[in-house]
């Protein structure tokens, strides 16, 4: 009963995610807010993959302070695979994706946390000295999702949190599920701490 009703107020502090266009459930939603929210003062979150800002704009209202720095070329690349390339353009349209991403953060009051990086995820890895949540939910391809996980993890603080999008435990295709299964659980680094429907969390202890 407790667990409804703090859910309910958390979905009321970010009630304004709802108009803006992407692909996370309400409890996704609500995941990525309330593991923002235990990051400490000054937090670096990175966040691959930003499409118009749905999930950038949830981490923004958790953090204390500190910023979000949001990787996405805003070109409706895809996400590694011809489904979801189609599925991208076709939401696309005509629509500029970087100008939609920036009106949706400033009329939400959140810009003054968000940094773009306009670019491929590859371009940035040696911008951040330290991350403190790192989310993965670009390229969901097991190479592009490697990639990835390999470029940035080495610099999550301990203590910090790393999650993956469209986990699903029997698509061993995807990305995220193969890292998760082959280079996250297996590490002595990581613990599982939370799965969010397809949001999956762990934190880094070493």
């Amino acid at each position: 009963m407790l667990q409804r009703l703090m859910q309910k107020i958390s979905l009321r502090k970010i009630s304004k995610v709802h108009d803006i266009d992407g692909w996370l459930s309400n409890n996704e939603a609500l995941g990525l807010y309330s593991v923002a929210g235990k990051l400490n003062e000054n937090a670096v979150v990175v966040e691959i993959g930003s499409w118009q800002g749905k999930s950038t704009y949830c981490i923004a209202r958790g953090l204390k302070s500190g910023q979000v720095f949001a990787i996405d070329p805003f070109n409706a690349a895809g996400g590694g695979d011809t489904e979801s390339e189609e599925q991208y353009k076709e939401k696309k349209g005509s629509k500029d994706l970087l100008k939609s991403f920036i009106h949706n953060m400033e009329s939400r009051n959140v810009m003054d946390k968000i940094v773009v990086k306009k670019g491929y995820s590859y371009e940035f890895p040696h911008d951040f000295e330290k991350i403190d949540f790192l989310f993965i939910d670009g390229d969901h391809s097991i190479e592009g999702c490697k990639s990835d996980f390999e470029l940035f993890s080495p610099r999550i603080v301990p203590g910090g949190y790393i999650a993956f999008h469209d986990f699903y435990e029997k698509r061993d295709e995807l990305g995220s599920t193969w890292v998760i299964k082959n280079l996250v659980l297996p590490s002595p680094h990581y613990k599982f701490y939370r799965l969010f429907d397809s949001l999956w969390v762990a934190q880094k202890i070493s």
